[in-house]
């Protein structure tokens, strides 16, 4: 990582800055992000940037996603759901979950305690021919939160394992058209609630 983004990184005081220095990471201000990507996001990352960017700004610090996609590689096809997944406070959380559920999306939200709000375990996400490749949904404990943000402050880190988890999973293979505006409609829904200073971010 450059000098210049792991000083960046390593001054972040707060679970805001960590999700402002992921907005501006997606957006290309930082190359570096401390979770081993040095070089930006990923390709298919990319048309995502302005939602994953708006939800960072928004009180969602996203840890990971990917597009929905239906291809073929070497022969077999290549199948993806959307997902997202990400820490945020009670308040949003749960606007984001109740929103993505009518909207026919699969949730797994944790609170900090490990407890799960309603459904829990693992989602495949990557099918590639009969094999299913990769799962998202399981609950992350707080070893695993804190190697997603190395050399960042112990304080900072804190905040962030103190957050609720939410994971966000379109069921079906391929759409890549429903959870984006799902998110957006959350972010602008909790927006529009009144606020009570310290329940949530």
């Amino acid at each position: 990582m450059r000098r210049t983004d792991r000083r960046a990184w390593g001054a972040a005081r707060s679970f805001e800055d960590l999700a402002r220095l992921t907005a501006d990471w997606l957006e290309g201000r930082l190359t570096g992000h401390p979770n081993g990507h040095h070089t930006g996001p990923d390709p298919e990352t990319m048309p995502l940037v302005p939602v994953l960017a708006a939800c960072n700004r928004g009180g969602i610090l996203t840890e990971n996603s990917q597009p929905g996609e239906l291809a073929e590689h070497q022969g077999l096809l290549w199948h993806q759901r959307a997902y997202v997944t990400g820490f945020a406070g009670p308040s949003l959380a749960g606007v984001v979950n109740e929103l993505a559920r009518q909207n026919g999306l699969l949730t797994r939200v944790y609170m900090p305690t490990g407890r799960r709000l309603l459904d829990s375990g693992a989602v495949d996400v990557t099918r590639w021919g009969d094999r299913i490749n990769t799962g998202v949904g399981d609950r992350l404990p707080p070893r695993a939160v804190r190697q997603v943000f190395p050399g960042c402050h112990s304080d900072t880190v804190r905040e962030v394992v103190e957050a609720w988890q939410v994971t966000i999973v379109d069921p079906e293979w391929g759409r890549n058209d429903l959870l984006w505006p799902t998110l957006r409609h959350a972010l602008a829904a909790h927006q529009s609630l009144p606020q009570r200073e310290g329940t949530d971010r």
